[in-house]
């Protein structure tokens, strides 16, 4: 049987359709009396050899019912000179032939071999010459402030303006679609506002659908909660982006907030969505289309994202110990927990050998027959040390939010920081003035200041959830003053919950040592 093959990369006027590819094929079957199956794949390129109709022909190869394949153009197999030289290699292997009707070659020959592997090469190169013409066409018109091309953004359409004698395409606002978008923005900031909080309002109680018309997933909802293209191109978010470490291309006083910012770069490997690359390998210009949601609502959205990643898992909610969730392991540094052991109490072991096997780990388990009564006897003890009560007291009578030396910091990086963005104020007034020679240095500068505001908002970050560490920690101190007397009972004799919560109101961790004891350390 003799396998005719066509494949269409794109539907356009000018390329050749599937039928008259294979209508020159079908005609010398018909001629000589052979029989033929037509093999095609509509819209896909040559890069590789992953194409259905292609796949499906190989396999008839191999079981042997094809003694020849017939296409239009050699570069209808492939492009890549790697693939296309094992192919002939494998139908050599199966003694099928390989006809090119408008090549005319005849691969059964040394000579004739040789000539479609120079071809290959020609192909190949046009291929990579192609690609090659798109990435930098695609840059070009990013760099420009334009759409890169494919689909709109939800809340966006594609428009076309003229700009230096070409066409080009530009996002715009779709008034239907932009309120979901700011809705979504809105629902996510509230106290409840999660994805799956989303997606049940838009799918079962709204009713509304994506883009593509179908139900809301999770990977589609984030995309939208990520993407910078729908804040401005202010400062705000200039200093945002390039606290994250994006590498901008507009000079800063681009960032007038007239326009919008998008992030761009290349995947990473195996990446198959531009939320998996890391900022660092991208950089953001500034975009021409208008934005609609303002620059603070879309940073406080990323703020919680990635607060809502660092989260651990809930740990010390189990019903076995009342320890679950402040114990590790000295040997190997994970946690321990509760497993049951037919006949016993049970043990505590470490993750290490619960997860990758006993020998993981040289920590022996711990009895919970003897662990728990050593545990809650240690706790005891120490709350009942008039030391103890005595550092229990002197903080609770302590007013002060934060330590002296952090209040005294903090003023003065808030000095720092005034002084900072007063600087750049006047530069940016200076840079109005228009002169180049100015502008120059005053951009120079500009950007070595916002790198040192920067850092002093870091520092005050740092020292604002040290802040609330320390309220955290005082109104710990406070509820353990009101029941230290009851300690002893409630760990004693009261409920499995009860033992639970004041094991994790009184202790900061609990560590199985090499030696076999167990230290527990308090919270104060």
């Amino acid at each position: 049987m003799i396998a005719i093959y066509a494949r269409q990369s794109l539907f356009k006027k000018d390329s050749l359709s599937i039928e008259q590819q294979t209508s020159g094929g079908i005609s010398m079957c018909e001629q000589n009396g052979w029989e033929y199956q037509v093999y095609s794949d509509a819209g896909y390129s040559g890069k590789d050899m992953n194409r259905p109709g292609f796949i499906r022909m190989l396999q008839d190869v191999k079981a042997g019912q094809i003694d020849k394949i017939i296409c239009y153009k050699f570069d209808r197999i492939s492009r890549n000179i790697a693939d296309f030289c094992s192919l002939l290699e494998e139908l050599q292997k199966y003694h099928c032939e390989f006809l090119s009707i408008s090549e005319n070659f005849d691969t059964t020959s040394p000579i004739g071999r040789a000539m479609v592997y120079i071809c290959m090469v020609f192909a190949q190169m046009e291929r990579e010459n192609i690609s090659q013409r798109v990435h930098d066409n695609y840059y070009y018109r990013t760099e420009l402030g334009f759409w890169g091309g494919g689909y709109a953004p939800y809340g966006y359409k594609l428009a076309r303006i003229k700009y230096k004698g070409k066409m080009h395409t530009v996002l715009e606002p779709e008034p239907e679609t932009l309120r979901v978008v700011q809705d979504i923005y809105t629902w996510y900031l509230e106290p409840n506002g999660t994805a799956t909080t989303i997606l049940r309002k838009l799918n079962n109680e709204l009713h509304i659908p994506s883009r593509k018309g179908t139900q809301w997933t999770s990977r589609v909802l984030m995309d939208i909660l990520s993407r910078p293209l729908y804040a401005p191109n202010d400062m705000t978010m200039y200093n945002y982006l390039t606290g994250i470490g994006a590498k901008i291309s507009n000079p800063v006083e681009d960032f007038d907030g007239k326009a919008s910012v998008d992030l761009y770069g290349k995947k990473g490997d195996g990446s198959k969505h531009k939320r998996c690359r890391e900022v660092s390998d991208m950089y953001c210009n500034v975009s021409s289309h208008d934005a609609i949601i303002d620059s603070d609502t879309w940073i406080r959205v990323q703020q919680k994202r990635k607060s809502l990643l660092r989260t651990p898992n809930r740990a010390g909610t189990g019903k076995n110990s009342p320890f679950t969730g402040l114990m590790t392991c000295e040997c190997c540094g994970t946690g321990v927990s509760y497993t049951n052991s037919r006949g016993t109490q049970g043990y505590y072991i470490c993750s290490s050998k619960k997860n990758r096997g006993w020998d993981s780990c040289e920590q022996a388990p711990f009895p919970v027959k003897t662990s728990n009564p050593a545990i809650m006897e240690s706790v005891i003890s120490h709350y009942a040390d008039p030391d103890v009560r005595q550092k229990l007291n002197d903080v609770k009578l302590d007013k002060k939010k934060e330590s002296p030396a952090d209040l005294k910091q903090r003023n003065s990086l808030m000095g720092e920081l005034s002084t900072v963005q007063a600087q750049i104020d006047n530069l940016l007034e200076s840079i109005a003035s228009g002169n180049p020679t100015l502008i120059k240095y005053a951009n120079d500068k500009i950007v070595e200041l916002d790198s040192k505001k920067n850092e002093i908002s870091d520092k005050i970050d740092l020292l604002n959830d040290r802040k609330s560490d320390y309220t955290k920690d005082r109104e710990k101190v406070i509820l353990i003053s009101q029941i230290i007397d009851d300690i002893p009972g409630i760990l004693q004799n009261g409920s499995f919950d009860e033992r639970r919560d004041l094991c994790h109101l009184l202790v900061k961790k609990i560590v199985f040592k090499k030696d076999h004891t167990i230290d527990v350390k308090c919270t104060i």
